[in-house]
């Protein structure tokens, strides 16, 4: 299922918190049909209910340790998320849900990790994944984020804790004709892991953001789809800009 935003599939989301603290619902309606998900932090089981189908999946949300999966929204539609704060390298990592062909699957994998080596910030993304729902989900992004930190261990952010402090770039990669990364200016943005996303092409640049940016990938993980702008961090809304529209902007300013 080709990954859009939740405008251009005309989908309503309603989000409901049910009176038991640790049991989470959201309901999509979408071609018409209504998906209802609802995670049990207690007993670690997802039901996902559709048209007159039920399917409950074990050992999908829940702690254990300083890990948590929990089922939350993610750009107006269902998600899984999983947080590792017991790691070195922390990651906290978005699987978009959806159905396909009545089987549930994630659609995408939104993963912002922070290098342990030397603190740069991995925000990106691999969708069109169709890949089935199972109890090890988590380690779909694994498969990409290898690859991804090996890369980062590459730059060098000493600048930026140096006097005089200069700034320094974290490379996302390249969209078209635009490069994309990530600028550390200061060190309260690099130790609080608060970069701005920058997009260049020759001499010229253009601040997208100062918040979360997906760097999206198709489900190669090498061919680039697009910017992905959260503009909304409460409930991760997402704005997606492609190169010519990078472009435009690059040159408007």
């Amino acid at each position: 299922m080709k990954h859009t935003l939740s405008v251009t599939l005309l989908l309503s989301l309603v989000l409901a918190t049910t009176v038991q603290a640790r049991m989470y619902a959201v309901t999509a309606n979408r071609g018409g049909v209504t998906e209802t998900y609802q995670g049990n932090m207690d007993t670690g089981e997802l039901t996902i209910s559709w048209g007159q189908k039920t399917k409950v999946f074990a050992e999908t949300v829940g702690y254990a340790g300083q890990t948590s999966r929990a089922l939350v929204s993610f750009n107006g539609a269902p998600a899984l998320t999983y947080r590792n704060a017991g790691s070195n390298t922390s990651f906290e990592v978005f699987y978009t849900l959806a159905l396909k062909d009545g089987v549930p699957v994630i659609d995408c994998v939104y993963g912002n990790i922070r290098n342990a080596q030397n603190g740069a910030s991995i925000r990106k993304a691999v969708c069109n994944l169709d890949k089935p729902l199972s109890s090890e989900y988590q380690d779909l992004v694994f498969a990409y984020s290898d690859k991804w930190i090996e890369a980062s261990n590459a730059v060098s952010l000493q600048s930026v804790m140096a006097e005089p402090s200069q700034p320094a770039d974290a490379p996302l990669g390249r969209l078209g004709e635009v490069d994309v990364a990530l600028r550390y200016s200061t060190v309260d943005e690099l130790m609080s892991a608060a970069p701005k996303t920058i997009a260049t092409t020759g001499t010229k640049t253009h601040e997208v953001s100062s918040g979360n940016v997906y760097f999206v990938y198709d489900a190669d993980g090498i061919t680039p789809l697009s910017l992905d702008v959260e503009t909304d961090p409460a409930t991760h809304t997402l704005k997606r800009l492609t190169s010519a529209e990078l472009l435009r902007a690059i040159e408007a300013n």
